[in-house]
């Protein structure tokens, strides 16, 4: 099914819209990654000069997306940031997250865009396409692999390199501890690639 973008000029216009499509890509993420981690409450989007990511409260009881000022004006980014943090938002922690991690975040903001009817967006950072392409070498692909991982681990960013060598053993050994590994964001200029 075919969903649609709110009909508001903008999100930031229509707080009503944004918490409702939190609210879809929370149960959407739930459906194709598994259940999320209900100890923490998920609180309306925001927008920041920073975003996008993740803000924990200050008691870590929850957490809410921050998603960027081309955001606020735009629904397709919004859709697209929305869905990235909405993976992390599963379980929602401080501090930088695995490769894993992140490239299932964008594998599923790719797969939120397609439910939505968007051509996909272009992804404008390095280690994120880095990210996507690492965890398409997942059998047998990367949203399916990603509930496998949190079935095991609990959460995306507690896989280890043994837990991930059990679940695909024929996958690359090099490309699975690389998954593992911290994530490190590079910054690149989209017009460039």
């Amino acid at each position: 099914m075919e969903l649609t973008l709110p009909a508001t000029p903008s999100p930031r216009e229509d707080p009503s819209g944004l918490w409702s499509m939190q609210v879809h890509l929370l149960k959407l993420a739930e459906e194709i990654l598994g259940p999320r981690d209900t100890s923490k409450l998920i609180y309306q989007p925001a927008f920041d000069d920073d975003g996008p990511h993740i803000r924990n409260t200050p008691n870590l009881d929850g957490a809410f997306a921050e998603l960027s000022r081309k955001a606020e004006g735009y629904w397709p980014t919004t859709l697209y940031e929305l869905a990235h943090e909405t993976v992390h938002l599963l379980n929602p922690r401080p501090g930088i997250g695995n490769w894993l991690a992140e490239g299932i975040a964008v594998a599923f903001s790719r797969y939120s865009e397609q439910r939505y009817g968007l051509d996909n967006q272009c992804i404008g950072m390095d280690s994120y396409r880095r990210a996507l392409e690492l965890v398409s070498r997942l059998p047998p692909q990367p949203l399916a692999a990603g509930r496998l991982i949190r079935e095991a681990c609990g959460a995306l960013n507690n896989a280890t390199e043994s837990i991930l060598v059990t679940l695909f053993p024929g996958a690359d050994p090099g490309t699975l501890m690389e998954l593992c590994k911290q994530f490190e964001r590079e910054w690149s200029d989209p017009a460039a690639s």
